[in-house]
C-alpha cells in the first residue's frame, strides 16, 4: 500500500511540476523539451572497451574527496571505465556559465552538477542526454521498487521541464533550508522557537533592547529569502501561464513588494542582517561565535559550519527548526540542493558508462555516506536503513562532549527536518529565464535593503523603480 500511495504521489508531484515550469511551450506548441536518446532494450554495455567520462562540480575539498574514493570503488566495479572528475568552477552560476560555453565548443562533460534552471538553459541547444529510457531499460535501468525508494518530490524535480515527463535530472545531494538558533541563549532568555516572522522579530527585538549591539537575526541567502518570501506571502514570482504555453517573470506586483518591505523594515531597525549586508560573509560566521546574532537561516547542507570551538567550548549549543512562516500553519521553503545531469555524445557506450556511475553516486549506501559529513539529506528511503546510516545514529550523543560530536547531533537534527517535512517544500518555475531571475531577484532585494529612504513615498517611488529595472532587465 505504501509504493502505490508513493507513486501515485510521484505522479501528482510529477504532473503539479510541470504544469508550471515549462518555458519552451509557447515556441515548440508543448511535447518534450528535448529529444529522448533511443536506448535500444538490448542495448549492453562493453566491459571490455576503454572509456573516459568526465564529471564537473563545485565542490570543497572534503566533499570531493568523497566523491574521488567512489571513483577508485567504481574502477573495482568496472576496470575500463575511467572517471576523471574536476573542481570546474567555485559556484553554481560559475559552473553553469563554464558548461554554457563547452557547448558549442563540444567540450561538455559527461556529467555534472545541475539545478533545473541551469539544465533549462542547457536544453536551448538540445544537450542534456533525456534519462527516460535508461531508466526503464531492463537491464541497465531502475526497478519499480527502486523508483518508489526515492523521496518523492526529490525525484520528480527531474521531471520538471516538459509536458511528457522528460527526466532530465536525477536527485543528488539535496537541502533546503534550516532555521538555526542559539539554544542556550534561548533557554537562557525562556524563548520559545519561533514559527513565524513576527515571533523572529519580536524576538529580535527583546534581544536589541537587551544588546543594542546585536543584530539578533541572519538570512545567508537573498535569493532564497525573496523566493520562499514570495511563496509565504502569496505572491507570484515565476510560473506558468497557461493561455501562452510560456513560464514567465510575475514578481513585478503589489504582494511581493509589501513583502520586500516587511523585511526592509526589519533590517532598517537593526532586528536583521543579509549575506551581502554582512560583506559577503556568511551570517553563520558571527552566529557561531554565540555573541551578537543569535538566529539565522542557512542551508542545511552547511549544517557544520553552525559551531566553533570557542563558541562550544563557551557552552553554546545550536538547535535547527524548519523555517518560520508569515502565517502560522501555513509553512513553505524552498527544496534545493544540486542534482546531477547527463549530456548527449556520439558514444552510446560513454552515454552508458556516464549512466553506470550516476547510478553508483546516487545509491543508498553512497547517498547516506555523502550525508552524514556534509548535512545534505539522503534521497532514498533505504539509505536510512543502511549499515553506515545505523551506525551514525547510534553514536549520536544526546549530550555532546565535544563539537565534533555537536556537529555529528546538528546534521542529524537537521536531515530529519528535512525528511519529516517533506510537505512544506516546493520548487519554483522552470524555463528560460528562472535562472536569471533568481539571481536578479536576489540583487534586487539588497538594493531594497540598502536605500536609505527619506521618508514612505521615496522608498515606494525607489522600489517601483528597481522592481521595473530587474524585470526589465530580465526579459528583454
Amino acid at each position: 500500500m505504501k509504493k502505490i500511495f508513493i507513486s501515485l504521489f510521484m505522479l501528482t508531484f510529477i504532473f503539479t511540476l510541470a504544469a508550471c515550469s515549462d518555458g519552451t511551450r509557447g515556441q515548440t506548441g508543448g511535447g518534450k523539451l528535448v529529444e529522448w536518446y533511443e536506448l535500444a532494450a538490448d542495448a549492453q554495455f562493453d566491459t571490455e572497451t576503454p572509456v573516459t567520462i568526465e564529471f564537473w562540480h563545485r565542490m570543497g575539498g572534503a566533499n570531493q574527496a568523497i566523491v574521488q574514493q567512489w571513483i577508485q570503488e567504481f574502477k573495482l566495479i568496472y576496470p575500463n571505465i575511467t572517471v576523471n572528475e574536476s573542481k570546474a568552477a567555485d559556484d553554481y552560476v560559475a559552473l553553469s556559465n563554464k558548461i554554457a560555453l563547452s557547448i558549442p565548443a563540444g567540450t561538455t562533460p559527461d556529467i555534472s552538477e545541475s539545478y533545473p534552471d541551469h539544465i533549462a538553459r542547457y536544453a536551448t541547444a538540445n544537450t542534456p542526454l533525456a534519462l527516460n529510457n535508461f531508466i526503464s531499460h531492463p537491464t541497465l535501468g531502475f526497478s519499480q521498487a527502486e523508483l518508489d525508494d526515492f523521496l518523492p518530490s526529490l525525484w520528480a524535480e527531474g521531471a520538471s521541464y516538459d509536458t511528457e515527463g522528460t527526466i532530465l535530472s536525477l536527485p543528488f545531494t539535496k537541502s533546503s533550508e534550516g532555521f538555526f538558533y542559539n539554544k542556550t541563549y534561548f533557554e537562557t532568555h525562556g524563548y520559545d522557537v519561533p514559527e513565524t516572522w513576527d515571533e523572529v522579530f519580536a524576538i529580535a527585538a527583546d534581544i536589541k533592547l537587551r544588546e543594542p549591539d546585536a543584530i539578533p537575526f541572519g538570512y545567508d541567502s537573498e535569493d532564497n529569502l525573496f523566493i520562499t518570501g514570495s511563496k509565504q506571502w502569496n505572491a507570484p514570482y515565476t510560473g506558468y501561464n497557461a493561455e501562452t504555453g510560456r513560464g514567465e517573470v510575475q514578481f513585478n506586483n503589489a504582494d511581493s513588494k509589501t513583502m520586500v518591505k516587511y523585511f526592509k523594515d526589519k533590517v532598517d531597525k537593526g532586528l536583521m542582517l543579509t549575506r551581502e549586508l554582512n560583506g559577503q560573509a556568511y551570517t553563520s560566521d558571527i552566529f557561531k561565535t554565540g555573541e551578537r546574532l543569535y538566529m539565522y537561516v542557512g542551508s542545511t547542507g552547511g549544517t557544520r559550519y553552525a559551531y566553533n570551538q570557542e563558541a562550544f567550548d563557551k557552552g553554546v549549543r545550536v538547535g535547527v527548526a524548519p523555517l518560520p512562516s508569515k502565517n502560522a500553519g501555513e509553512r513553505a521553503q524552498i527544496q534545493q540542493g544540486p542534482n546531477i545531469n547527463l549530456y548527449r555524445k556520439d558514444s552510446e557506450q560513454r552515454m552508458i558508462a556516464a549512466w553506470l556511475f550516476a547510478k553508483y553516486m546516487i545509491s543508498p549506501e553512497k547517498t547516506a555516506e555523502f550525508a552524514i559529513p556534509s548535512g545534505y539529506a539522503p534521497i532514498r528511503y533505504s539509505a536510512y536503513e543502511t549499515t553506515i546510516w545505523n551506525n551514525y545514529v547510534s553514536g549520536i550523543s544526546a549530550n555532546p562532549t565535544n563539537m565534533q560530536q555537536a556537529q555529528d547531533k546538528l546534521v542529524k537534527e537537521a536531515i530529519d527536518m528535512f525528511r519529516n517535512n517533506g510537505e512544506i517544500f516546493f520548487t519554483s518555475a522552470v524555463f528560460g529565464q528562472s535562472s536569471k531571475s533568481r539571481t536578479e531577484v536576489g540583487a534586487l532585494i539588497v538594493k531594497i535593503f540598502a536605500f536609505d529612504a527619506a521618508n514612505e513615498a521615496a522608498l515606494d517611488a525607489f522600489i517601483d523603480s528597481e522592481y521595473q529595472k530587474s524585470y526589465n532587465f530580465i526579459t528583454n
